[in-house]
């Protein structure tokens, strides 16, 4: 039972997440990328806020020699929402959904830099999800893959994802004595003080986004960061990491869906072999869980 509520929390997670690309893909036109991102990590942070004030350790205030560690992982994560942000402005829901089922596959060869084990069953699985983002993103066509022929958006997404594996294995290396929810939080505060800075410094005081994009941060801060943070705690603990990281590879599936059902986008034949590229991963990792091979290690 416990297992059946871990997997309908990783669904219900998938649709989260996926419901996140074209959210910001309608709140981002006309409005500065940094600026936006502020909005979304005060957003957060303050949701974050509310969550510690029920843990003992909200009176323990944060040490000096803690900042690098939470500016690295705040920063990285902050990184990843500008080039978002600014790579929705011209490219697709669907494209930057494909190129984010490759994050495991950078977080594993980034920690492969790093000395932690791969085996090389995980990068072949992992393998699928790039060639999946490559098909969907060239839509099949050989010869602008042959001239390497990419969008604006698709190539500061690829930047993207590259900060969000760092923030990934930041968050593994980095986090010490200390809950989740508190590293997590004073890591979202270093990011958007610095991004208040950086706000102040490119347009003044950041203008007050209107009701649209409110909704949509609050989707952001709410739904895509505080609900799938306690989602991804329920469900790893009881599914393990290589069947969470399964899900990932489902999200451009329900991206598609999504785009389909609310007229778009013409998803195109095209796309489909990538898509199906990415259910495939999904098997694989969910098989070598069950069997008890473990991909990740």
């Amino acid at each position: 039972m416990a297992n059946r509520r871990a997997h309908l929390g990783m669904i219900i997670h998938t649709l989260i997440v996926a419901g996140s690309f074209p959210v910001v893909a309608a709140i981002t036109p006309g409005i500065d990328s940094t600026v936006l991102t502020f909005w979304r990590f005060l957003s957060a942070t303050l949701v974050f806020s509310f969550m510690l004030l029920f843990l003992k350790e909200a009176r323990r205030r944060p040490k000096l020699r803690d900042l690098g560690r939470y500016a690295v992982v705040g920063g990285s994560y902050g990184f990843f929402f500008i080039l978002m942000f600014e790579a929705l402005k011209s490219t697709t829901p669907i494209n930057t959904s494909t190129i984010y089922t490759t994050v495991p596959l950078m977080t594993a060869l980034l920690g492969g830099l790093l000395g932690e084990p791969v085996r090389r069953l995980q990068l072949g699985v992992l393998g699928l999800s790039m060639a999946a983002a490559v098909w969907v993103i060239f839509r099949g066509d050989w010869e602008r893959m042959a001239t390497l022929e990419l969008s604006r958006g698709d190539m500061l997404f690829f930047l993207g994802t590259l900060n969000l594996a760092v923030h990934v294995l930041a968050l593994k290396k980095l986090q010490r004595n200390e809950s989740k929810v508190r590293f997590t939080f004073y890591s979202l505060l270093t990011a958007t003080l610095a991004l208040l800075v950086a706000t102040l410094v490119k347009t003044g005081f950041p203008a007050f986004p209107n009701a649209s994009v409110w909704l949509g941060l609050a989707y952001l801060a709410v739904l895509s960061t505080a609900v799938t943070f306690w989602i991804i705690q329920f469900a790893a603990v009881r599914l393990g990491p290589n069947r969470v990281v399964a899900y990932t590879f489902l999200t451009p599936s329900v991206v598609a869906g999504m785009e389909w059902a609310m007229g778009s986008t013409d998803i195109g034949w095209a796309v489909l072999p990538g898509i199906a590229l990415t259910l495939i991963a999904v098997c694989f990792l969910q098989m070598s869980a069950v069997s008890g091979e473990n991909p990740s290690r």
